[in-house]
């Protein structure tokens, strides 16, 4: 893919439609593939989620929602045979995924061997999930936020990360009814395990989290925030692309979400509403994803180079973009 400039005359809403339109047609015309495509991957592919940077580099775009994307994270993998995997996750939960993986591998043979009780113990959804669950995660979140970031970690931890905990809790239930939800992450770190590939956890962790906010808004941008969600919440603006409409079921919903469209609508929206918020939840880790990819290439190169990235979709954008600058 070549070098993409702009010409700083261009308004920045033009500058990021000719960025978008030229990286859709790398992403369709890439050379780069992998020997054998099965049916998940290939939709993958055509639907923009999974990106073949050069022939020891991949990138899975996932949605948190449905089992479709664990699923391709896991063919992925092991179509690959990959000697790095990099996750968006921090490294304190790589652990606790191993964890939760042994436990269910368990349960499984638990239940196999006829015993009931642990088999239907095994079907209850993660009390993290549950509205119980997300209630009992606000202390704790909000104490956390206020010791490492004072009154802007506090908001940041009860007013942006707690109701996202608490709206898929209020879904739960319908997502396993009608869509079950497999971690796609958990499936990769399962899939990546079981080849022993150098699993390479990259997010921040909560605390880093915490602190990147605190020193990325200001006064103004907190104002400007606030302003934003309140004239968003009566409609006077549209609502962030990636959320759920009105009427529109759960396969709708995930059909929708797994479009490249609605993630770059969603990150355009982002970028719009807060541009701070989005820069350091955004972009900044769009480049440690990026670098993160490059060094284990690098750093692997008697180990073997190949490379499997998977992140959140909102994110292949940024990963390509800066790979290629």
């Amino acid at each position: 893919m070549p070098n993409i400039g702009f010409n700083k005359n261009l308004k920045p809403a033009i500058a990021a439609a000719l960025f978008f339109q030229l990286l859709s047609s790398y992403l369709t015309t890439s050379a780069y593939t992998i020997s054998v495509v099965t049916p998940q991957l290939k939709q993958a592919e055509e639907y923009g989620l999974l990106v073949h940077l050069e022939p020891d580099l991949h990138i899975l775009g996932t949605v948190h929602i449905g089992a479709r994307s664990a699923e391709e994270a896991q063919v992925l993998i092991e179509t690959v045979q990959p000697s790095n995997v990099v996750i968006e996750i921090p490294p304190s939960r790589l652990e606790r995924i191993r964890s939760s993986i042994r436990t269910k591998n368990k349960q499984k043979l638990d239940s196999s061997s006829g015993n009931d009780m642990i088999k239907s113990k095994s079907n209850d959804r993660p009390q993290s999930r549950t509205i119980v669950g997300a209630m009992s995660a606000y202390p704790s979140l909000a104490i956390a936020g206020w010791s490492q970031g004072g009154i802007s970690g506090f908001l940041f931890s009860t007013l942006i990360v707690w109701p996202s905990l608490l709206k898929r809790s209020i879904t739960g239930n319908e997502e396993e009814e009608i869509l079950p939800r497999r971690n796609e992450f958990e499936a990769a770190i399962e899939a990546a395990d079981r080849i022993g590939a150098n699993i390479i956890p990259v997010d921040l962790e909560f605390d880093e989290l915490v602190q990147s906010f605190v020193d990325s808004m200001s006064i103004l941008s907190w104002m400007n925030l606030a302003r934003a969600i309140f004239v968003q919440s009566i409609g006077l603006v549209p609502v962030d692309p990636v959320k759920r409409q009105k009427g529109e079921s759960l396969v709708e919903w995930e059909t929708r979400r797994r479009q490249v469209t609605t993630s770059r609508a969603s990150r355009i929206h982002g970028e719009k509403l807060c541009p701070e918020l989005s820069r350091m939840l955004v972009d900044n880790r769009d480049k440690t994803f990026a670098e993160a990819c490059l060094k284990a290439m690098d750093n692997n190169v008697g180990l073997g180079r190949k490379t499997v990235c998977i992140v959140g979709l909102v994110h292949v954008d940024g990963i390509v973009k800066g790979l290629n600058s």
